[in-house]
């Protein structure tokens, strides 16, 4: 930490900074000056407050990996604000922000401070919480998103309960607002979306580019040895570092995608592999969810290779369809519906021990006046309620995709958008494991993961926990759609193409009995139709049969005993 605080000591205020400067709060997700209220008066007039705060990292086991690539941007982010003429009041506490904010407020008599509206809900609510106290703080616009509240609601309406919100209304609206891959009013290819060409498995066609590195500086390695020694207990390792943390770094890992990885993106967007983790994936969401890069300019600059035809419209509808659509509609989503709280089927938790600065009943801690941020949405329309396993946090299991997949989010905190889907997903869907549980293990194994993100995400479409609220049908699946799309089969024990007996792969089984399981709620559904039709011809001893293997793969993956933290 030396290095840092010797950088950045002598950029902190004077007293005439603190009278005569804008200050302004940048929260831990919004790492940018290219929109906002840093845009608006010159840096001689600015200044800005940033709190690195012991007690959010604790809160849960968050991946090393995330706490890496979160704090080290926050530490460059101050410096390269101070570069430009920005005093910076670098805070460390080991209070929550908005306790830290209050403290620095009153014993440095900040005036009011100005905050971007942070994205994550949590963060909101421990601002407000610090707002009762007395913290006098403004929130502005959240600019960074690539569509605003009122654009969801002119859609959809106001949120109500039992009404069903499909994507795709929401996407070609935002198309046709901002002109995006659209032509006279129409989009350009004669359709909205290009999603049936992007079902390819990846069989070497084409070479896979090997994405740039970026080596931990000073203030990185400083900001791994803090991780390694405060968060020792914390899941994952910082091994093999490489994220950007700086914005310079961030907008070359941005440029490569688009040069070397988008020409192939869409094509194999849903392909799998264990020698290729990241086939054409960005993997920009951790930095786009951290405020250095921004939608907008991600969707521009795709959709200006579709126009000079150096990517094929697959892949850049495809990708602009994840931004422009997908991520901004559960982001509407999470927010109309209180982080899903306000679903008819959420049961509040039972309060957890938490640090004691966010405990209700500790002596002297603030009250709060709505549940603990710290207990989330529990819908379960499935009635899931299953120990999510150890195979999760990488006590092998046997089976070949899963132990890939995690074995990937210990190293990196990250997989691609069919792993989380298909494999990590689907199977707890399959087994009835809790879908809080996979959204609290999403949520911390996760470098891009927030609540914003993960928890529609996670309790909607991955476990359909929601309803249908946005899904259609459940995505499930038997062992024949991995082995169609991945080369996961061929290195594996189990054999995709047994449902029973020896050897058999236990995702098909699963997949019959979950249907079984789950015959009054689905069967109703017009999408599971042929599903249910092929598991109404089964003869009764095959589906005893099914049962008997279905029952013995979820009594081994929950066997093993499960890691604390």
């Amino acid at each position: 930490m030396q290095s840092f605080q010797h950088q950045i000591a002598p950029f902190a205020p004077k007293p005439a900074d603190l009278k005569s400067r804008r200050w302004i709060y940048i929260p831990y997700d919004r790492y940018t000056d290219r929109t906002g209220p840093l845009t608006e008066q010159p840096a001689a007039q600015t200044g800005i407050v940033i709190v690195e705060s012991t007690a959010k990292a604790l809160r849960r086991p968050y991946h090393k990996k995330k706490l890496v690539v979160l704090i080290s941007n926050m530490r460059h982010f101050a410096l390269e604000q101070a570069a430009k003429g920005v005093k910076v009041l670098y805070h460390f506490s080991p209070d929550s922000h908005g306790q830290a904010l209050l403290h620095l407020q009153q014993s440095n008599k900040l005036p009011a401070i100005t905050c971007m509206t942070p994205a994550e809900r949590e963060l909101r609510l421990d601002l407000h919480q610090a707002q009762q106290q007395g913290l006098d703080i403004t929130f502005a616009e959240d600019t960074t998103w690539a569509s605003s509240t009122k654009d969801f609601t002119t859609v959809y309406g106001p949120y109500k309960q039992g009404k069903s919100y499909v994507m795709d209304r929401f996407y070609r609206r935002m198309r046709q607002q901002t002109g995006i891959l659209m032509q006279n009013a129409k989009p350009i290819g004669g359709q909205f979306s290009f999603d049936a060409d992007n079902r390819s498995p990846y069989k070497h066609e084409v070479p896979v580019p090997t994405p740039p590195t970026y080596p931990p500086d000073t203030i990185t390695q400083e900001v791994i040895a803090l991780v390694e020694q405060t968060y020792a207990h914390h899941f994952g390792t910082t091994e093999d570092f490489d994220l950007p943390c700086t914005q310079s770094d961030s907008d070359a890992f941005w440029q490569f995608f688009l040069t070397h990885q988008l020409p192939h993106f869409g094509r194999f967007e849903d392909a799998m592999r264990d020698d290729h983790l990241q086939l054409f994936h960005s993997k920009t969401s951790v930095l786009l969810n951290l405020g250095r890069l921004l939608a907008m300019d991600l969707i521009r600059d795709v959709a200006a290779r579709a126009a000079e035809g150096t990517a094929p419209m697959a892949s850049c509808e495809g990708f602009i369809r994840q931004l422009l659509g997908w991520r901004e509609f559960m982001r509407h989503l999470h927010e109309q519906t209180d982080g899903y709280r306000l679903l008819a089927g959420h049961v509040p938790q039972e309060p957890r021990k938490v640090p004691h600065e966010f405990s209700p009943d500790a002596p002297g801690a603030p009250r709060l006046d709505s549940e603990t941020w710290v207990q989330g949405a529990t819908p379960s329309a499935l009635g899931a309620s299953l120990t999510l396993p150890a195979a999760y946090w990488g006590i092998e299991s046997g089976l070949h995709c899963l132990d890939t997949v995690v074995k990937q989010v210990i190293h990196e905190g990250w997989s691609h958008h069919i792993t989380r889907l298909m494999v990590l997903s689907n199977l707890a869907n399959l087994c009835g494991f809790s879908p809080r549980e996979l959204t609290d293990w999403f949520w911390f194994a996760y470098v891009d993961a927030y609540d914003w993100v993960v928890e529609p995400n996670v309790l909607g479409m991955a476990t359909y926990a929601d309803g249908g609220l946005t899904a259609t049908k459940p995505y499930v699946s038997g062992a024949a759609y991995i082995n169609r799309m991945s080369n996961y089969c061929g290195h594996c024990q189990y054999d995709p193409k047994k449902s029973t007996g020896p050897g058999s792969c236990p995702f098909t089984s699963l997949y019959w009995t979950f249907l079984e399981r789950n015959e009054d709620k689905l069967s109703g559904n017009f999408r599971m139709q042929m599903p249910y039709n092929t598991l109404h011809k089964k003869k009764p001893e095959e589906l005893v049969q099914l049962r008997t293997r279905a029952a013995e793969a979820i009594t081994d993956l929950q066997s093993f005993k499960r890691p604390k933290y």
